[in-house]
């Protein structure tokens, strides 16, 4: 009987043990399918995430590169406008050089500015090569100006109360300036239809 006790005992052990190895295994089984499955959704999401990361990395790159080529294109209108001004003054300086056309000019540009000043006595200051001219532009517009000489005025004047709280400058630089401010998008239509 002891036999088969035992014999019995070890054969419900056997089976416990077949059972508990089926449970684990089974188990074991489980947690490798879940390991699997999250092991899948881990590199599907990290996959999402590199093709988004390469869109994004596109994107900025094509954006950055648009941006480049855009600053490059305003870079070399802008120069080009630059060039269109230049030539436009050295072309005027080129006229005002000429003693006819130099006095017409001094002569405008020193009616212009005389209407800018209050009434009364006023100083107006010219390149001293333009001196003798504008005392007797002076006279023939009937303007009371002290005229003298300056370095500072080229192709033009400048006109002031002997005060000095009222000054009115027209000269080829300051005219060119205020053109540029209003044709610069004229200049950039015909050059570029924009």
């Amino acid at each position: 009987m002891g036999s088969e006790l035992r014999n019995l005992l070890e054969k419900e052990a056997r089976a416990e043990q077949d059972k508990i190895l089926a449970e684990a295994r089974a188990r074991a089984g489980e947690i490798i399918a879940a390991a699997k499955r999250e092991a899948e959704e881990i590199a599907a999401a990290t996959r999402r995430r590199l093709e988004a990361e390469a869109v994004q990395a596109r994107t900025r790159a094509a954006s950055t590169a648009t941006l480049r080529a855009s600053a490059l294109l305003l870079a070399a209108k802008d120069e080009a406008l630059r060039k269109v001004f230049e030539q436009a003054a050295a072309e005027l300086r080129a006229a005002a050089a000429d003693p006819a056309r130099r006095r017409m000019m001094l002569r405008e540009f020193l009616r212009e500015a005389a209407h800018g000043l209050p009434p009364g006595r006023a100083i107006v200051e010219v390149a001293p090569g333009d001196l003798r001219v504008i005392q007797e532009l002076s006279r023939e517009l009937g303007l009371d100006l002290e005229a003298r000489g300056s370095d500072a005025v080229t192709d033009g004047v400048r006109l002031a109360t002997p005060d000095g709280r009222a000054v009115v400058e027209n000269t080829l630089a300051s005219r060119l300036a205020r053109a540029r401010r209003e044709m610069v998008s004229r200049v950039a239509e015909i050059l570029w239809g924009a």
